[in-house]
């Protein structure tokens, strides 16, 4: 018998067919999150009539949706037809140290899906989608809109803090200042390491008055909390300044506002600290700048990028420290 060659293009077809049936699985593990399917198998295998008893929620529809993540390797089935979460599906877990869950919940609701549909719009225009699909831009929209502001600072407040600080030395400081710090995650992880520290977490009213976490902490007594608006003005005479996946949210112009102002509040012997992804020569973080173009007026940078910013601002970038994926950018005064 003779073997029969690979068509090449048939191939490729399966795989783009894949790529098109993406959102089916970004929208399953968004609905996982959403009903708590992690948490409630945490103890062990559950029937479709178990589950749904629990949720709520059809079972004939429930059933076929639990299929569907076991054929995403999420869930096993076994012959008694009760579902459990694999060694992937353990990570929808909202206690398990390396969960998604915050970002499942995040990045399939509404506020992210919808503007995702308009992004054929934003490619020939240029413009956020977010804007158009709610009438305003995204984080004016969060100011009043708590339930998705809960999703989005559960998500940012995911970002591991261990590798920064690993990679930075913060013990040079005795007054730091996290610039729209959103629950103070990485703040409080800086001041448990450094006693000598004092810390200000400073971001729009309603999301310090939210940050319950940090404000009942062991740290919360070297704290103050202070609302307002980062790009009138910044807290002035701390020696470090750090913004957190802050600057690759805007454009050049209102990213080199926050600078400045950054710069007028620390004086002339401070330190700004921006945690980033830097573009390296010939590599894009192209998803994550995708998104900014769809939801932010911000992108991601390369290293001489945010040096012109820097410069633009009054200050010189003195170095860039790798942190695990992100990098630590100096920067002090000009």
């Amino acid at each position: 018998m003779t073997a029969t060659t690979p068509d090449p293009d048939a191939m490729l077809q399966s795989e783009l067919f894949k790529m098109l049936g993406g959102f089916q699985i970004s929208q399953a593990l968004h609905v996982a999150a959403k009903l708590g399917l992690g948490d409630l198998l945490r103890d062990g295998p559950k029937t479709p009539t178990e589950i749904a008893a629990r949720l709520g929620a059809d079972q004939p529809s429930l059933v076929r949706f639990l299929r569907f993540l076991a054929a995403q390797d999420i869930l096993t089935e076994d012959d008694q037809g009760a579902f459990a979460t694999t060694a992937m599906g353990v990570l929808l877990r909202s206690d398990h140290s390396h969960s998604i869950h915050p970002w499942a919940a995040l990045l399939g609701a509404p506020i992210i899906w919808s503007p995702w549909g308009e992004l054929y719009q934003t490619v020939m225009t240029g413009q956020p989608a977010f804007d158009r699909v709610y009438g305003e831009p995204y984080f004016q929209y969060l100011e009043h809109s708590p339930e998705d502001a809960a999703l989005f600072n559960a998500a940012m407040s995911d970002d591991p803090s261990l590798p920064i600080l690993e990679s930075y030395d913060f013990s040079e400081f005795r007054q730091i200042v996290d610039v729209a710090g959103g629950q103070g995650v990485l703040l409080q992880a800086i001041l448990d390491r450094h006693p000598q520290a004092q810390g200000v977490l400073y971001d729009l009213p309603f999301v310090v008055d939210a940050s319950h976490e940090l404000k009942d902490s062991a740290v919360a007594n070297r704290c103050a909390f202070v609302g307002g608006d980062m790009f009138e003005s910044i807290p002035a005479g701390a020696d470090a300044y750090i913004l957190k996946r802050i600057i690759h949210d805007w454009s050049d112009a209102e990213a080199i506002t926050i600078l400045r102002n950054c710069r007028q509040a620390m004086g002339n012997h401070g330190k700004i600290l921006l945690v980033e992804q830097i573009v390296q020569d010939g590599e894009t973080s192209a998803a994550s700048d995708l998104m900014m173009l769809v939801l932010v007026t911000g992108r991601e940078r390369t290293e001489h990028e945010f040096r012109a910013l820097f410069t633009a601002a009054g200050l010189t970038l003195s170095r860039a420290i790798s942190a695990g994926g992100y990098s630590v950018i100096e920067g002090v005064s000009a």
